[in-house]
C-alpha cells in the first residue's frame, strides 16, 4: 500500500492557519499543498500565496479547472444556488482526481466558534478528514492572532470609501476603538476571497468590485450577456450592472450597518447575535 499522504488546502486565513499550527504539530510530516484556482480569482489572492510560499518554503500545488471553460461549457447558464455546479466540477472533483486512489489525511480549516459541515468523504472513503483548529479549540481571535505574528494575513481589501465616510460620521477613528481582525472584516469590499462574479456576494461587494475591479466586473457583466436570449441568467436575482447604478444606495445601507455594530461594541464592548451575523461571509465551502 502507499503510503498515506497529507494534504493542506490553503485559501483563507482558516486554512493558512491550519497549516501553520499542523505543520508545528507534526513537523515531520511530509505534507502537500494546495488552491484550488478557478481562474476567476482576484489578483490580490495570487499575491498573497507567493507571500506564503516565499515565507514558508512550501510549494502550493494547483489543482483546479477553468470556470471560464465549464461555463461556456453550459451554455453559458450560470452558477447560482441552485445550480452550484462550479465548486464542484471546479475545485472538489480535480482535487479528488489528484488524490486519486491514494489514502490522504486532509486537514480542514474549521475553526472551533464555527457550525458547519466538513467535507463529506463518502463521496472517497480513502480520504480521511481532521479539523486542527477545531481540535486546538483555536477560535477567530486566535486564528487571526497566529497569522498575523507570522506576517501572513490574507489581503484585508480595504474599502476607503467607507471608512472614510463611517469615521467622518461617528466623530472617531474606528480603527483605534476595534481590535483588527473586526477592523479587517467590517472595512473589507469582500467577505472572503471567492470568485470576483461569485453568486454569494453581497450587495455591497458588487458595489466594491465595481469600484476596485471595474474591468472584472464588466467581464462578469458580459458573462450575464452570452446566455440564450430567451433566458435571463445572472449572477444574482438582479444584473450586475445594477448594483453598479444603485451604488450610492447601497454604500449607505452598508455605513448604517456598520455605523450601528460600531456604536454598539463601543458601547456594551461585546457583540449581540445581530451584531455578529454581520461578519458572517458567504463562501463555497471548505475549498473556498
Amino acid at each position: 500500500m502507499e503510503k498515506l499522504r497529507h494534504i493542506i488546502p490553503i485559501s483563507g486565513k482558516d486554512s493558512l492557519c491550519t497549516a501553520i499550527i499542523q505543520r508545528q504539530a507534526e513537523p515531520d510530516l511530509d505534507y502537500e499543498y494546495l488552491f484550488n484556482p478557478t481562474g476567476a480569482e482576484l489578483p490580490e489572492v495570487f499575491d498573497w500565496l507567493k507571500k506564503i510560499e516565499k515565507q514558508m518554503g512550501i510549494k502550493i500545488n494547483y489543482v483546479g479547472e477553468s470556470l471560464e471553460k465549464l461555463i461556456e461549457k453550459n451554455n453559458y447558464f450560470l452558477p447560482s444556488r441552485l445550480a452550484r455546479y462550479c465548486t464542484r466540477q471546479s475545485k472538489i472533483e480535480p482535487m479528488l482526481k489528484f488524490i486519486g486512489e491514494d489514502e490522504a489525511n486532509i486537514y480542514f480549516g474549521i475553526r472551533a466558534d464555527e457550525d458547519r459541515q466538513g467535507f463529506n468523504n463518502l463521496w472517497s472513503p480513502n480520504i480521511y478528514c481532521e479539523y486542527p483548529l477545531k481540535t486546538a479549540n483555536i477560535d477567530i481571535d486566535g486564528v487571526y492572532k497566529i497569522i498575523s505574528e507570522a506576517g501572513l494575513k490574507p489581503p484585508t481589501f480595504f474599502w476607503e470609501t467607507i471608512y472614510e465616510i463611517v469615521k467622518k460620521r461617528l466623530g472617531f477613528d474606528p480603527r483605534e476603538a476595534l481590535p483588527e481582525w473586526k477592523f479587517d472584516m467590517l472595512f473589507a469590499w469582500r467577505s472572503r476571497a471567492n470568485c470576483y462574479f461569485c453568486f454569494n456576494q453581497r450587495q455591497y461587494e458588487i458595489v466594491g468590485l465595481w469600484e476596485q475591479h471595474p474591468k472584472l466586473a464588466e467581464k462578469a457583466l458580459w458573462y450575464e450577456s452570452q446566455g440564450p436570449s430567451e433566458k435571463n441568467y445572472t449572477w444574482r436575482e438582479k444584473p450586475f450592472d445594477w448594483y453598479k447604478e444603485h451604488k450610492n444606495k447601497i454604500i449607505e445601507r452598508r455605513v448604517k450597518e456598520l455605523l450601528k455594530i460600531i456604536r454598539k461594541y463601543t458601547e456594551l464592548n461585546l457583540f449581540d447575535k445581530e451584531a455578529f451575523d454581520l461578519f458572517s461571509s458567504t463562501s463555497c465551502g471548505l475549498l473556498c
